[in-house]
């Protein structure tokens, strides 16, 4: 591929270099002021004498200094490695100890006390003073092509997170698909920029973005856990795409002012990391009725999101669960049973991709890389361990985690179907399923837990009108036994359900 992420970049620079490319909260950067930053910070790694081609990891929020670690370490023709500071220490320890970095860009303050490591730590002061003396800085040797781009280490929600390693081409292809035809995102608009960097959706966001001489209105982490100050602000940001999960779009529809009346700019949601269920987007669309609704499906192991498609009124009335689109071009999506490919539509399956969106695998992990990577007649393909169903026009439907597909009393019952079928009752607002193993780590029941659209002190009375109004809505062996009310459910900091957790204190 001839297209650089960094040479489309500067010609962005050029078209646009007094629009804001960058606004977090009211501190704003322009396209020339970012690009300046980008090349001092690259012509001083080049200077450094690192490993060529070795990665950098970049640590912090949502800082502008974020975006100009990216650019700059593959500029200078070196692999990002994005971490949230709000990482557990485990978590980062793990990453230390298999990406090996060779350097440490720490946008926040770096827990040095608490791990162990050998790279050298840029600091926010010493960064400031880098980015603070401008430099030209023209290479040959920026990534390019099958190239890694950037590492990513997933949730790790079981065991230690496994870094995907993304090539240039993997990424670019992406960004192709997002400023193509299917999306048709307008130039030069103002993205929600929320999704953490080290949460592959912010891929969504940024890169297209700047791409299209957009504006990324970043909401960092601590916006983000202050409601008021969230809802307060998000009317004021002038939104016109949002990117982000469908979670955290119902958190923000507890904010009466998240409506068209009050953001009459908000025309495109797109959303990936989670299932958008009916309830959300049937709420969306009344909330702003001339606005298009995306949803797109992948893993981070396939670049982000590899289909999509606009969630139509007409496609919200006609499903119990929304599709998750076409392939992109380039990837062919399949449905397998074991190692044979399904041929017949309508039958269920895991999904595999294959194509050019295809990651590498996992870096320095050689066995889980050949667990879940393989080839199709000489085209990369992952296993993604996704349960799904093709229609024969190729339209995807995705049927949750194949883990969390469970057996009881002798039925097949997949949690997400159980959620999805207990939210068409009109008292809940949002419910997740769960099983209850025994010792034997057979399911002997299910457990509901529920946010109900009004509070009760009644609520074994409350659970008797929910079964009330499932009636003929629910399979009855998909009916929980159990119900438990929350006013709210745990979240991972990628804005996700937490799903595995629930799971786990419901089996304490």
């Amino acid at each position: 591929m001839s297209k650089n992420i960094i040479t489309v970049f500067e010609q962005i620079v050029k078209d646009n270099p007094t629009r804001i490319a960058y606004d977090e909260m009211g501190k704003t950067t322009s396209y020339a002021d970012l690009h300046a930053a980008v090349d001092a910070l690259a012509a001083w790694l080049n200077d450094q004498s690192l490993p060529d081609r070795s990665p950098i990891l970049v640590y912090g929020d949502h800082q502008v200094e974020m975006i100009i670690s990216f650019l700059a370490a593959l500029k200078s023709g070196h692999t990002y490695i994005p971490v949230s500071n709000d990482s557990a220490i485990p978590r980062m320890q793990s990453i230390l100890d298999t990406a090996k970095p060779a350097m440490i860009i720490a946008v926040n303050d770096f827990p040095t006390n608490e791990l162990q490591f050998e790279a050298p730590i840029v600091d926010h002061k010493k960064l400031a003073d880098i980015l603070a003396t401008p430099k030209t800085f023209t290479t040959s040797s920026m990534i390019d092509g099958s190239e890694l781009a950037y590492v990513l280490f997933t949730s790790g929600t079981t065991g230690s997170p496994k870094g995907v390693e993304v090539s240039h081409d993997n990424f670019m292809t992406f960004v192709d698909w997002m400023l193509g035809d299917q999306f048709k995102l307008k130039r030069h608009a103002n993205f929600l920029g929320q999704p953490p960097y080290s949460f592959d959706l912010s891929n969504m966001y940024w890169l297209p973005a700047l791409l299209s001489g957009g504006t990324i209105k970043a909401l960092p982490h601590n916006v983000v856990e202050n409601f008021g100050q969230m809802f307060t602000a998000l009317p004021n940001l002038d939104l016109e795409i949002f990117v982000g999960t469908p979670s955290f779009a119902d958190m923000l529809m507890l904010s009466p002012a998240f409506n068209q009346q009050k953001m009459a700019s908000l025309k495109t949601f797109l959303f990936c990391g989670e299932e958008l269920t009916v309830k959300t987007a049937k709420a969306l669309h009344q909330r702003f009725p001339d606005a298009k609704i995306f949803n797109t499906y992948g893993p981070t192991e396939t670049t982000v999101a590899v289909s999509g498609i606009e969630i139509t009124p007409e496609i919200i009335e006609n499903n119990d669960r929304l599709p998750v689109g076409y392939a992109k071009p380039g990837v062919k999506l399949s449905i397998w049973d074991g190692d044979k490919e399904i041929t017949t539509p309508g039958q269920q399956g895991e999904i595999i991709i294959s194509g050019d969106s295809v990651a590498r695998g996992y870096m320095n992990n050689p066995e889980k890389t050949a667990k879940s990577f393989f080839k199709i007649d000489g085209v990369p393909a992952y296993r993604t361990g996704d349960a799904g169903v093709l229609d024969s026009d190729g339209l995807l439907h995705h049927k949750g985690r194949m883990d969390f597909q469970i057996k009881l009393h002798g039925f097949r019952v997949e949690l997400d179907e159980v959620r999805a079928s207990l939210e068409k009752s009109p008292l809940i607002k949002q419910a997740v399923a769960v099983p209850k193993y025994n010792k034997d780590h057979k399911v002997t029941h299910l457990i509901a837990y529920v946010i109900p659209k009004e509070a009760t002190d009644d609520e074994a009375g409350l659970t008797k009108q929910i079964r009330e109004s499932l009636d003929g809505l629910i399979m009855p062996y998909m009916m929980p036994t159990q119900f438990i009310y929350r006013d709210s459910f745990p979240m991972s900091a990628n804005g996700k359900i937490a799903v595995k957790q629930m799971i786990a204190e419901a089996n304490k």
